[in-house]
């Protein structure tokens, strides 16, 4: 009598169900919805000629950055938002596989900010 192995079962791998911040889902509605352009020296370009209504800069943002950064909104008058997170979840949650550190807003679209 031949006795054949059963074949093992693929075991399922639990997902940890995470809860989507606010911030995250206003940024989703931004990036589908609005124009963006990501990277510091395209945002402090666009800081200064006045063609930003947002600010967005991850938490981990170089300090000498930051300090720029929020000089030229308070210039023109922009409102800066703190992401939460890293440049790497910022650029993830851009659908990047780069660390973004700041996203500037040229158009909100249908986001509340």
């Amino acid at each position: 009598m031949i006795y054949m192995a059963e074949p093992k079962r693929a075991s399922r791998k639990r997902t940890k169900k995470t809860k989507i911040s606010d911030i995250d889902r206003q940024i989703s509605i931004l990036l589908d919805t609005g124009k963006v352009v990501l990277g510091y020296n395209k945002s402090i370009k666009d800081l200064l000629l006045g063609e930003t209504k947002l600010v967005i800069y991850a938490h981990n943002i170089q300090p000498e950055r930051k300090k720029d950064l929020l000089y030229y909104a308070e210039l023109g008058d922009i409102k800066a938002v703190e992401y939460p997170g890293t440049s790497l979840a910022l650029g993830k949650l851009c659908g990047k596989l780069f660390p973004v550190t700041i996203i500037s807003v040229k158009d909100l679209g249908e986001a509340e900010f």
